[in-house]
Parts: structure tokens; sequence; C-alpha cells
């Protein structure tokens, strides 16, 4: 189609010496953390509200960080092996995959769907901020698999819901350098379910693929 033109957001870095510089704010940007967080207080919140309908009175846990949830899954896990939290290449795959899925199931898969949703006015809105979404995607995916980019953690990865682009920050874990890390980085690009549910009923089978195929 000649009239899509496919780019990548970007934005000016201004370097001013070795170790410093300045970097062009994103406007309109939301990193995807954002939305967890908030996914995250509104179940606090739905908690609360629920417990004051059964006449419980509870005061608020705090809102613990994903590294938080994580290792609270991971923990009686490895004490009941035997096995020690600091012995990280000790950690059986199963063990890891058993809390992957067990966190999978706790997350809604269309957080970031729903953003996308919930950001347009009408159904054709809706369609052309997927549809840029999907493209979004499937460019930055493959700079950052040609460039070997990683750290592509929820903070790293910013969308714009009035336009449905994905905007990418801190380019420092680049030309492969993540999969030198303690723990390697070993996937070419981050496609987690709440990005795959967001690219619409085709999921990777439709815009994204077809692009990915053109590069």
């Amino acid at each position: 189609n000649g009239n899509v033109v496919y780019k990548a957001r970007h934005y000016s870095v201004t370097p001013l010496g070795p170790r410093s510089g300045l970097i062009q704010w994103v406007d309109g940007a939301t990193a995807l953390f954002g939305l967890y967080k908030r996914w995250q207080q509104r179940e606090a919140v739905a908690q609360v509200l629920k417990n004051q309908a059964a006449g419980v009175t509870i005061i608020p846990s705090t809102i613990l960080r994903p590294s938080e949830v994580f290792y609270n899954k991971l923990n009686p896990i490895l004490k009941e092996k035997g096995i020690s939290v600091d012995s990280r290449k000790e950690w059986p795959l199963s063990i890891l995959l058993h809390v992957l899925k067990d966190l999978m199931s706790e997350t809604p898969q269309d957080l970031l769907a729903k953003e996308l949703w919930c950001s347009c006015s009408s159904a054709l809105e809706w369609w052309e901020v997927t549809q840029t979404y999907s493209h979004s995607t499937a460019v930055m995916s493959m700079i950052g698999y040609i460039i070997g980019l990683g750290d592509r953690h929820l903070d790293n990865v910013l969308v714009d819901l009035a336009t449905g682009e994905i905007v990418h920050i801190d380019y420092n874990v680049c030309f492969e350098k993540g999969k030198n890390l303690r723990v390697p980085e070993k996937v070419p690009f981050r496609m987690t379910p709440n990005i795959e549910s967001a690219l619409g009923i085709t999921g990777v089978e439709g815009t994204f693929e077809h692009l990915v195929n053109m590069y």
C-alpha cells in the first residue's frame, strides 16, 4: 500500500559529553508499566469496596511491585525444594515456567487492548488506532531485532493512546549486549500476551505478520 508510511516514532538526543546529554521529552506517551499499575490500583479499590459491601473492615494492602509479586510466588517453591534464592543459575526451568503461567493466569491479557479501545470515540477511530499500533509494533520489533535491542521492560516501551504508536526508549542495551547479561536475554523482541491481544482478532497473523514478512 503506497499510502501507508512505515516509520518508528523517534526523538532527539543531544550528547553533551561522554556520559551526559539531553533527551527530548516524548509527548503523549504512557509507559506500559503505567497501564499495569493502573490495573493494580483498580483491583485494590475493587477489593476494598467488596470488603465494605460484605461488612468487613480490612486495611488495604500495599500494591506490590512486579518483582515482589514474582518473588512472593517463587520463594516458597524454592524453599520447599531446598534451593537457594540467591543461586539463580540453579533455579529449575520447570519452576520458573510454573511461576510464569501462574502470573499470566492472574493478569488480564487485554489491558493494553482495552486502553486503546477506551481512548477512541468510534469504531472507525479504534480501527485506525489498532492499525497504527500494529504497524508501529511490527516496525519497532524488526528494528529491535536488527540492532539487537534488549532491556525491553514495561518502563522502556511506551504507547501513545491517541494514535496507537509504540515508542521505545533507552537504547543502552543494544547490539545484542543483553545476551551477555548474568541472565541472558534470548528473545529477539518483546511479544507478550498483552502486546499480542492489542493487535486485534488476528493477533500476530494479521497486519503484524504481513509487515514483518515485508522486512
